[in-house]
């Protein structure tokens, strides 16, 4: 028997309300605007949002 626990992928956005964008590394070109506290979230949580990825990332 086998079991495995999926790992949801964290990623950045900046404040926890007002991002437009979401981001893989903390250290992100497209984060250095942000005046706010960055926020780790669950990727699906941050496309909930309507969020995209940054296109510093793609």
């Amino acid at each position: 028997m086998s079991s495995f626990c999926r790992v949801e992928t964290k990623v950045y956005i900046c404040g926890p309300t007002g991002a437009k964008k979401y981001h893989y590394k903390e250290h992100c070109r497209g984060l250095t605007a942000c005046r706010h506290e960055l926020t780790l979230v669950p990727l699906s949580q941050a496309q909930g949002y309507g969020l995209t990825l940054c296109g510093w990332e793609d």
